[in-house]
């Protein structure tokens, strides 16, 4: 996952896509939009109090109810569609690309990945890696 909301803000060296964060729900903010793919689908989630002018930039929209189904010709969405074109030639198959919105079947797809959370009842990805690291160890001594 990493945020897109500020790519024009970024720079980065011989690739467009920037900086993984952590598939944690703590690490998502509603003020920004973040890519997250899975190699099938590439989601795009955008939160509910995005900034409208960042919208407008990469969909042409001024609220998060518009969601469009075309991209728009302005350096910040050519941007995004080089970081999507990024990410589509390094996988096998070609990603579908989903707009997700909280409060909408979309969010709770993208929600859905995010795997780093501590589950009810269970342990967070990096408490169940320690766990797995300290059986691990108990069997080689």
């Amino acid at each position: 996952m990493s945020s897109i909301h500020d790519l024009d803000l970024k720079e980065t060296e011989g690739s467009v896509i920037h900086l993984v964060i952590p598939l944690s729900s703590e690490k998502v903010n509603e003020h920004e939009i973040y890519l997250l793919e899975n190699g099938e689908d590439c989601l795009i989630y955008i939160g509910s109090t995005v900034d409208p002018d960042t919208m407008r930039k990469l969909f042409g929209i001024s609220s998060v109810d518009e969601i469009p189904s075309q991209q728009y010709d302005n350096p910040l969405s050519k941007k995004l569609n080089e970081v999507i074109n990024e990410i589509r030639s390094q996988r096998c198959n070609y990603l579908r690309l989903k707009l997700c919105r909280k409060g909408d079947p979309s969010g709770a797809l993208f929600f859905s990945y995010i795997v780093e959370d501590k589950s009810p009842g269970g342990l967070s990805y990096v408490e169940f890696l320690v766990h797995v690291l300290q059986q691990i160890q108990s069997k080689m001594t």
